[in-house]
């Protein structure tokens, strides 16, 4: 499961940012949101929220107590998962939905 949830993460992660580059890069003369430029120079870094995700993912498997069992580190894979979709749906739908065009 940790690895499914792992390479979900990745694949939204991955098409995302793949798509805001795409969308930066198409339009250097016409101003994109200041949001999309945020995220345009952050965006490597978006990759290390599904690694944090992953140690975490492990040290539930190995401590298995408490606040870490396994089905705790599911539920937060599945909302990093969740919230990976949204960062795709963000910035593939909000310069479509920008004012003026």
């Amino acid at each position: 499961m940790v690895r499914v949830l792992a390479l979900t993460q990745f694949a939204f992660l991955t098409l995302g940012i793949v798509t805001l580059k795409i969308m930066v890069q198409a339009n250097p003369n016409l101003s994109t949101s200041s949001y999309l430029q945020q995220l345009n120079g952050v965006a490597l870094w978006v990759f290390v929220v599904p690694l944090v995700w992953i140690a975490f993912a492990s040290i539930c498997a190995h401590v298995n107590k408490g606040p870490l069992s396994p089905k705790g580190a599911q539920v937060v894979g599945v909302l990093v998962a969740v919230l990976s979709f949204l960062f795709l749906a963000t910035v593939t739908f909000l310069p479509s939905l920008a004012p003026g065009r």
